[in-house]
């Protein structure tokens, strides 16, 4: 799993599928905002928060919590 660093945004990657993403604050905000397709429930998921890092670890983080749901784990065994 990598975060690949686009003109506008990052997204989280997992072998060929996008997992979610990170967008930087824009027109005057401060917040970065995030989503998430690939999570334990069926909707996308998203929010704001505070930080870079702090966004790519609500996107990481969700991702886990579908890869436990669904029983899996990514190759290496590592999440």
């Amino acid at each position: 799993m990598e975060w690949q660093h686009e003109v506008y945004r990052s997204v989280y990657v997992c072998g060929g599928v996008k997992i979610g993403a990170i967008y930087p604050p824009w027109h005057g905000t401060t917040q970065w905002r995030w989503r998430v397709w690939i999570a334990s429930s069926t909707h996308p998921q998203n929010g704001r928060s505070e930080s870079k890092e702090h966004a790519m670890r609500q996107v990481e983080g969700r991702f886990n919590a579908f890869l436990m749901t669904a029983r899996l784990r990514p190759e290496g065994g590592v999440a």
